[in-house]
């Protein structure tokens, strides 16, 4: 689990604080920052004194025991037996007089004699006073430690450990919660100095550093320190690194450790004599190759996974975990340090494929501050410079193509107290901005200009400086009884209305609605437009935005299939992208649609001794969309047959019209779809677009009483060529009819030679209904008069029998 923990003395050197470990959890959680102690030292070392060792002479009965005299600052030295080997003359050591409790042994100090000789206390290890592992002999202590004074004045302190939201990454180190106390204390923030002299030599002149994904890693910033010597931490160093709950590793990693604890931004250090070429190259690779990390574990690299390279190989995986191949071990003499910026969600990505959160994965996939890369790389120098000494090359190499663009939001005064529920006057609202690091630029009574500071990657809105001023002026502030101010409109989205209605009819009509995955293989996503692929995707198959709903159906269905369901009614109201070269969408070269897709697949009926078995086809979809069309007030409803391929249907399909606008189609699905999800019945499927619908919906039906006077019936057969289209002469008849005409519907077809070569007759059924008054026969004969002149005019039909 990656290290949260925060340390009590190394928080008051950031920004000094008065306050108990209680009263600062207290104070972050009402920031929203959930705090608790793991560690309390003053607590654990009560009781332990400051001693120092006069001298140690060898037990006269025992070869591995020794015999001190202790000085603890009192008149009287005391005789102690010892078995550590290393215990010796003018020591400064950890002492327990009699009566002292050891926690962590679970007894209390007594006089006692060992091998004849009385000892009067003990002399403690780390491991004994809790402080660590360390087992092969006592701790040594600094030698300005005061002899006589509490242990815990020089090794109690409090370590807490807290709870950090994902969006506020910027708390993840000490300089992050010491910006929240000071925040509420108002004290300043005392910044860790950065002290080295540079040489003559130029790092530019010694490595390189190449950037050919900049979307992935905008920033990357190196430093060499040549000739070092590597040895293990100071004891300082060493105790801070183990209370962090780390174990020490050498003065060179340990730095760069601290370094991240302490501002939050992770660092690599690299063993500069093994990278190849003397090149740094930050790309993504094709995936496949085995790669061992630091900690020794072999794994395969994802595709699309960010690696940092040299001239030859990967040598770390990018954000995430330096590679074994270039770790710093004893013989390191030159180091490089990298400190860099990279793209959240790659890191996030390759972490998780890979199994690895580390400490700089979890900050970097939550967002690190990219303009911190060049403080914490020269805070990192300088610690190495002090530790192991060596040479810092003069200058830093620095890429940074792509520029951190800062971002302003305005704030509204008075929009504040609308969301919070009560008045915070201008000035404290700007105080309590300016205190967490923001500039504010007062414009004038009613509002400010904000603009973020760059750690704080969560703020993008002025809801979001609301929130942070809110939570700075006291949640507690606010009285229970305070009431905000909000819209509660039950307008509804038209859009949301239609989805809402589209569903409900389906699901009543024993669809079954599905919720598929966007993302679909781009050869599929090929057939129905132009694809968008993205850059890092999860494998071939999920590498293209879908550009239609209905592949995403058909892979439903031959999913289904294969487990034995093949009579299915599906349904789906989702997305679709297709590349576009227009420049007027939400985001360029890029149009997102929202389709309604329905298939029906099967048996159109239940398997019954007395009727034959029938598969669903056109007309069944057909009557089902004239159904739902109908149900959300569509106007001027027409189904076109069609041989054009279009919105991804072979030939022939139908058309869907409404408002003189195709809005879907309605075919056999694809025989190319069907192979590639190996469908073994012939699906029959519809799309529809949802923008071109809505817009083509809203009509209101108004209720009409049922006339009081008879409907006239007249049946009408004509002769036409075959080419002639069936909705072409209804809307031919409805023109032509009159106010009067009702109703039309085609009840026969029928092919014949005597009819004469490419004709067919067609029999339609015309209704004519009144409310004013009974039709007489002249009426009636002049509108059927009507009719079939325009008909012989428009389509070239002649009466059947005439």
């Amino acid at each position: 689990m990656p290290t949260r923990r925060i340390i009590d003395s190394w928080l008051k050197a950031i920004t000094p604080h008065t306050f108990t470990p209680p009263e600062l959890a207290e104070l972050l959680m009402a920031l929203g920052i959930e705090m608790e102690v793991v560690d309390d030292r003053v607590a654990k070392l009560a009781g332990f004194i400051v001693g120092e060792v006069i001298s140690s002479e060898k037990h006269p009965n025992a070869d591995k025991l020794s015999v001190c005299t202790v000085s603890i600052g009192t008149a009287d030295n005391l005789t102690v037996v010892c078995g550590a080997p290393n215990v010796a003359a003018g020591q400064k050591i950890a002492f327990a007089p009699v009566g002292t409790n050891v926690p962590t042994a679970g007894f209390t100090i007594e006089r006692r004699k060992i091998r004849g000789i009385e000892s009067q206390g003990m002399i403690c290890s780390e491991s004994e006073l809790g402080l660590g592992d360390g087992h092969d002999g006592i701790l040594v202590l600094r030698h300005d430690a005061v002899v006589g004074d509490p242990l815990a004045s020089i090794l109690g302190d409090v370590v807490y450990d807290t709870e950090i939201t994902a969006n506020r990454a910027d708390c993840l180190s000490h300089l992050g919660i010491a910006r929240e106390v000071a925040a509420v204390t108002g004290g300043e923030i005392f910044l860790p100095a950065v002290d080295f002299i540079e040489s003559d030599v130029a790092t530019a002149d010694h490595v390189k550093v190449s950037l050919p994904e900049p979307d992935l890693c905008p920033r990357y910033a190196a430093r060499i320190v040549r000739g070092v010597k590597i040895a293990p931490s100071p004891e300082w160093l060493q105790n801070t690194i183990r209370m962090l709950g780390l174990r020490p590793r050498n003065n060179i990693v340990d730095s760069a450790s601290y370094v991240m604890f302490e501002c939050g931004h992770p660092l690599h250090a690299f063993d500069f004599g093994r990278v190849a070429g003397a090149e740094i190259v930050v790309r993504s690779v094709a995936g496949g190759e085995e790669f061992t990390t630091l900690d020794g574990a072999n794994h395969k690299l994802p595709a699309g996974a960010l690696m940092i390279c040299d001239a030859e190989k990967p040598i770390a995986i990018a954000g995430v975990m330096g590679g074994l191949n270039s770790e710093i071990t004893d013989d390191t003499v030159d180091v490089l340090i990298e400190s860099a910026y990279f793209h959240p969600p790659s890191i996030r990505r390759t972490a998780k494929l890979l199994g690895i959160s580390s400490d700089a994965s979890y900050r970097f996939e939550r967002g690190a501050d990219i303009n911190n890369v060049r403080f914490a790389l020269e805070r990192a120098a300088s610690m190495i410079a002090q530790l192991a000494g060596g040479e810092v090359l003069n200058g830093v190499l620095d890429s940074y193509p792509v520029q951190h663009a800062e971002v302003i939001v305005e704030l509204r005064f008075a929009r504040t107290g609308v969301l919070v529920g009560i008045a915070i006057p201008p000035n404290v609202q700007t105080d309590l901005l300016r205190r967490l690091g923001f500039g504010v630029h007062v414009v004038d009574d009613n509002h400010a200009m904000v603009s973020v500071p760059s750690f704080r990657v969560d703020v993008s809105s002025e809801v979001d400086l609301i929130e942070e001023i809110a939570r700075s002026y006291g949640y507690d502030r606010i009285p229970l009884d305070t009431t905000a101010t909000f819209s509660f409109s039950l307008s509804v989205d038209p859009k949301l209305r239609l989805v809402e209605h589209t569903r409900a009819f389906f699901v009543d009509n024993g669809a079954i609605e599905t919720a598929s995955n966007y993302l679909i293989d781009p050869e599929t996503a090929q057939r129905y437009g132009v694809p968008i692929e993205l850059r890092n995707a999860l494998g071939r198959d999920f590498s293209a935005l879908r550009t239609s709903v209905v592949p995403s159906l058909a892979r439903t269905v031959g999913m289904n299939e294969r487990h034995g369901r093949r009579t299915l009614r599906l349904f789906e109201v989702g997305k679709a992208f297709r590349a576009n070269t227009s420049s007027s969408t939400a985001i360029d070269g890029v149009v997102e649609m929202n389709e309604i897709a329905v298939l029906l697949a099967g048996r159109a009926e239940p398997v019954s001794w007395d009727l034959p078995e029938r598969m669903y086809d056109v007309f069944d979809l057909r009557g089902l969309l004239e159904r739902y069309l109908v149900r959300v007030d569509a106007e001027s409803l027409e189904f076109r047959s069609s041989n054009d391929a279009r919105w991804g249907f072979g030939a022939p399909a139908l058309e869907i019209w409404m408002g003189g606008e195709e809005v879907g189609r309605l075919g056999p699905l694809d025989d190319w779809l069907i192979a590639r999800n190996d469908i073994a019945s012939r699906p029959v499927v519809a799309v529809l677009d949802v923008d071109r619908v809505l817009k083509a919906t809203g009509r209101r039906e108004r209720y009409n009483a049922p006339t009081r006077y008879p409907v006239v019936h007249r049946d009408l057969s004509i002769i036409v060529d075959e080419a002639t289209r069936h909705a072409d002469l209804e809307r031919t008849i409805r023109d032509a009819g009159g106010p009067l005409l009702t109703g039309v519907e085609l009840f026969d077809l029928y092919r014949g030679d005597r009819l004469g070569a490419g004709r067919i007759s067609l029999a339609y059924a015309v209704s004519f209904t009144s409310f004013e008054a009974t039709m007489d026969d002249a009426t009636i004969e002049g509108a059927m008069r009507s009719i079939t002149e325009r008909l012989a005019g428009e389509h070239n039909a002649q009466l059947r029998g005439a």
